[in-house]
């Protein structure tokens, strides 16, 4: 599994749960699920970002509430720690809120890098919401991480 992989994961998670939770009776109280999960991998994205061969430890921990009329809040937090040092780890939390009608609000900070040497090397952080279509309609907040090269933030100089 790779970073892409397992935040895909977690979204498809969280869709399927709407979807299957959207048809419980309307008077039904919210259904509640969450778990967690720790994987190492071979970290393709630092591979094809910095040329770098590195394992990386993904831990992650979420949790889902599905409403009966089809809203649902979700709620991850991960965290991505290369073997290679000169790397920096990768935090992020964010909450999705879905509308009975597909809309999805994220708001959290998705992107958080630690300097290998101390401190913040970039912070993503804000809400983006997307169209039912996943487009996406609206962004605030400040998103560094947009429209720069990321070799920059994540490749040892």
């Amino acid at each position: 599994m790779n970073r892409t992989t397992s935040c895909g994961l977690a979204i498809a998670m969280a869709l399927g749960l709407t979807t299957a939770s959207a048809t419980a009776a309307s008077a039904a109280p919210p259904a509640r699920e969450s778990g967690s999960f720790v994987e190492t991998f071979d970290d393709d994205f630092i591979f094809d970002l910095c040329g770098i061969t590195t394992r990386t430890t993904q831990t992650q921990h979420w949790s889902s509430t599905v409403y009966s009329d089809g809203s649902e809040i979700v709620h991850v937090v991960r965290t991505f720690v290369p073997d290679d040092p000169r790397v920096p780890v990768e935090k992020g939390a964010a909450t999705t809120f879905v509308a009975p009608d597909g809309s999805r609000r994220v708001v959290g900070k998705p992107i958080q890098l630690f300097d290998p040497d101390g401190g913040v090397r970039l912070l993503d952080a804000g809400w983006v919401l997307f169209d039912p279509d996943g487009s996406v309609s609206d962004v605030r907040g400040p998103h560094p991480s947009l429209g720069v090269d990321l070799r920059d933030y994540y490749c040892p100089s």
